[in-house]
């Protein structure tokens, strides 16, 4: 049990830091998109190699199912990163959100059900109820404007999104699979290292310009990526300590965080039904951790 209240305590630290991580980016405002997310794949790649060699830590000549997990991890997130950007303008804000945070869901249902690692109990059904009425109570009330797309490439960013949502999935439980013996900052390091190809690809498609950060965007991403890298580190250790489908539920808590942030810093309003779907996320952390 104190294992399983220490991954979930690293859960919610890294679901802190994301949000954090995404206000950074987002206040940073003179580059492309593009361009901010390689910034921040190149200073993440660059303190994670930096790390390993710092205390000696072992990056290959790892057994081949070990090399196997690590590299596929790295794949399969680099693509499901890639085809969630190249969805996320075909869709409503709304469908973004449920779809994406439906991730955790088919974390479960793939490790429950068909893997049959772990079982489903009272406490999880709870926390995935109350977690996903929060999330639709909170995506349906999203300003949005219509989309300016057919209603075919609206469906072809339907199916983008939610594939991507499967690759998470994925992702989370092949960390399961990485032998105890790889510590997790390697773990991270092959994930960066994949995913540093993914502003690259989608510059080429959109025909980005790069541009020279300035020095107030350059110090936003350089933190950012900091903050970015504690959060993946903390997120890989509670999925391997804990259990991965309740972990993976606890991660909901990020939107949580996101909206205070939105609150406190950047003033937004909300209604009352955004609210109640903020207090649900929050309250479905209560059945997991109550003892």
């Amino acid at each position: 049990m104190q294992i399983q209240t220490t991954a979930i305590v690293k859960q919610v630290v890294s679901s802190l830091f994301a949000a954090v991580a995404s206000m950074l980016l987002k206040m940073v405002s003179d580059l492309d998109f593009n361009q901010t997310l390689y910034l921040r794949a190149l200073i993440g790649l660059t303190l994670l190699a930096s790390a390993t060699i710092y205390y000696k830590l072992q990056v290959y000549n790892f057994d081949k199912p070990t090399m196997d997990s690590l590299i596929n991890r790295g794949l399969i997130g680099g693509f499901g990163a890639f085809i969630y950007f190249k969805g996320l303008n075909l869709v409503l804000v709304s469908e973004s959100i449920l779809l994406n945070r439906m991730s955790p869901f088919w974390t479960s249902i793939i490790y429950i059900l068909v893997l049959k690692k772990e079982q489903f109990n009272i406490r999880l059904i709870i926390n995935m109820t109350m977690s996903c009425l929060g999330i639709f109570l909170i995506a349906k009330n999203n300003n949005q404007t219509q989309l300016a797309v057919d209603s075919y490439y609206h469906w072809i960013g339907i199916f983008l999104i939610l594939v991507a949502s499967i690759t998470q999935a994925i992702v989370n439980i092949l960390v399961k699979s990485v032998n105890k013996q790889v510590d997790s900052i390697v773990i991270t390091l092959y994930q960066a290292f994949f995913a540093i190809n993914l502003p690259v690809i989608n510059s080429l498609f959109d025909g980005t310009n790069f541009k020279i950060p300035s020095v107030n965007g350059t110090s936003m991403i350089a933190i950012a990526s900091v903050i970015s890298l504690l959060a993946g580190i903390l997120q890989v250790q509670s999925m391997r300590e804990g259990k991965l489908s309740v972990v993976s539920n606890v991660s909901q808590i990020q939107l949580f965080f996101g909206y205070l942030i939105d609150f406190f810093v950047f003033s937004a309003k909300f209604n009352t039904e955004q609210i109640i779907g903020n207090v649900l996320l929050l309250c479905s952390l209560i059945p997991l951790i109550w003892k």
